[in-house]
Order: C-alpha cells, then structure tokens, then sequence
C-alpha cells in the first residue's frame, strides 16, 4: 500500500518509484494495478438535492496537438474542471480541448 500511495502522492513513473522500494519496474507496475482499486473510494449511488459541490479547473499540459487546443501562453494543453463533494469523493470531471 506504501508503495501505491507514493505513486499517486509523488507523481513518480513507475521506473522511477520501482528501485526506491527495490523492486523492478514491472514489479511496481503490478504491485499498482492490483492494490490501486483498494485505495479508491466506493461511488455514492444516489446524491442529495441540497448537496455542496467544490468545483475547479486547470489547464493539463499535453503534447498531441490533435487533443488539445492553445492556451493563453502559447501551449498546447486540455481544460479540465472537476466537482467534488464535501467528503472528497469525486462528482464529475469532464476535459475538452
């Protein structure tokens, strides 16, 4: 498990995070994909009318030029907004280029 939380808590690649736990790449790479499902928070079937949302959005760097459209700074990125609730557990996320 500490090995999948330093994944999604650092931003590390799967070669990157492997030897600091001293496994090999594919090693890390199953160990993720097997435990990642545990970690995850199960979805709520039904909301409450009355419920609070955050909602925010961020510009996602992406290098296919044929995904993403021009920003302001002259990059090449994704508008991305999500919406969570007050529990953290993810409403929505939504991306358009």
């Amino acid at each position: 498990m500490l090995l999948v939380a330093a994944y999604w808590r650092t931003n590390l690649t799967m070669r990157q995070i492997g030897p600091l736990f001293g496994v090999s790449h594919s090693a890390a790479h199953r160990v993720i994909d097997t435990l990642d499902p545990l970690l995850a928070l199960p979805p709520v079937r039904c909301r409450r009318i009355d419920q609070v949302a955050i909602v925010d959005g961020t510009l996602v760097p992406t290098r296919d030029h044929r995904l993403a459209a021009p920003s302001k700074n002259y990059s090449y990125s994704a508008n991305v907004q999500v919406a969570i609730d007050a529990d953290t557990r993810l409403v929505i996320a939504t991306g358009d280029p």
